[in-house]
């Protein structure tokens, strides 16, 4: 009996911990009193776990709260450089790479271009390589590195690290990214579909703080989802969950990477107004981009669309417009299904162009139930390009605030 009490004394004392530490992170600089009253925890044991806290260097004492009376209460926070995490951010176009911090920020970042129609040893090579290279750049011994987060366009196993068969990236289909990561560096790797730990990276710190379930939409060269319930990734059964991109809008529209017709990645995403923008051209629509297209039909790529709306091109905002109308249709749809607190977009075409945000928030808006959008909230994402790579590094910060 005794051993039983033992190990429970242990795992209740690694479960205030692990309060303590989360709730320091999502309302520091915070004293002592406030973690009591909000955790219903003894002063006596939080006193307790605090101090352990100090001596670890976990958190750190960030100056005085106003006093009430008496001494000045001390201000708890966590360590931005207690433990720091790679996050890595995989898209159809570029390996985007950072070192994250204890607090979620990230202090380095490198990125550099993605062979996506290379195979799988070259693609695999790239990722070591960008790893290696931000590790370097900021100059930390390998011991305060707690683990490599990896986003990924899905659709991919999370919980054995396993990538299986990307569209956009056919060179990664079934590669065993977590195995060769732990194989090649000495710390913990999870592989996360990439709006996942968008959702996730928003949930703790931007757009959805505070809340408890969330959406996250992707509108970027493809387009995803991620879905928080709970305070928790929500993968499905088995983990299939958030594939919005695949679900059929037209229903004779072209044809998907997946192989399917007509899905709102087919018909929406940015690689879809690359190729509208082409068929317009070679039909003989006027556009700025005209030009470029004859020349070299490769340098039309999303981010010359994009600024050629910004200059009032009317085919360049056409398309963005019709593109953001499809997503606003499908938000509507999952507004309808779930209703959850918020919705955040975000992605290349959302941050990049603010009026592809509002078009997106009126289309959804007028199309679902409105006794739904009364309280419930559509936001743009508020880490923008960086919620890939946070949220990355952010998927290992919670595994180790959980083991803590």
């Amino acid at each position: 009996m005794s051993v039983h009490k033992g190990k429970n004394i242990r795992h209740v004392k690694n479960l205030n911990r692990y309060v303590i530490l989360h709730f320091i992170r999502d309302h520091g600089p915070i004293t002592k009193a406030e973690i009591a009253a909000s955790t219903n925890l003894t002063f006596t044991a939080i006193n307790n776990i605090v101090d352990e806290l100090l001596r670890e260097r976990l958190i750190l004492e960030a100056g005085y709260d106003i006093s009430s009376g008496g001494r000045k209460p001390v201000l708890l926070d966590l360590n931005p450089d207690a433990v720091f995490t790679i996050g890595i951010h995989l898209n159809a176009s570029t390996i985007k790479a950072s070192v994250i911090n204890f607090k979620g920020a990230a202090v380095a970042q490198e990125e550099t271009k993605l062979n996506a129609g290379a195979g799988r040893d070259i693609i695999v090579e790239q990722i070591f390589r960008a790893v290696d290279a931000i590790m370097s750049k900021q100059g930390l011994p390998k011991e305060r590195f707690v683990g490599i987060g990896v986003a990924s366009p899905g659709p991919l196993d999370p919980y054995n690290g396993v990538i299986l068969s990307p569209p956009n990236i056919p060179g990664l289909a079934s590669v065993p990214l977590k195995q060769l990561l732990e194989e090649r560096f000495p710390m913990p790797a999870l592989i996360e579909k990439d709006a996942n730990v968008m959702a996730l990276s928003e949930l703790w710190y931007g757009a959805g703080r505070g809340l408890n379930n969330l959406i996250y939409i992707d509108a970027d060269l493809g387009i995803g989802s991620g879905i928080i319930f709970n305070r928790k990734i929500y993968h499905g059964f088995p983990y299939g969950a958030g594939e919005i991109g695949h679900a059929t809008i037209e229903l004779d529209g072209p044809r998907c990477n997946c192989g399917n017709y007509g899905c709102l990645e087919a018909v929406a995403s940015g690689m879809a107004i690359v190729r509208r923008a082409g068929q317009e051209i070679r039909r003989g629509v006027a556009s700025e981009l005209a030009p470029m297209y004859v020349t070299a039909e490769d340098t039309v790529d999303i981010h010359a669309v994009m600024e050629a709306a910004q200059n009032k091109d009317v085919l360049a905002a056409n398309l963005l417009n019709e593109s953001a109308r499809y997503v606003g249709i499908a938000v509507a749809n999952v507004i309808n299904l779930i209703t959850p607190e918020t919705i955040v977009i975000g992605g290349l075409l959302a941050n990049k162009h603010p009026q592809y945000f509002e078009q997106i928030k009126s289309v959804a808006m007028s199309r679902c139930f409105a006794s739904f959008h009364k309280e419930m909230m559509i936001n743009a994402s508020e880490l923008k390009e960086q919620a890939g790579v946070i949220g990355a590094g952010t998927l290992v910060l919670e595994q180790y605030l959980s083991n803590e």
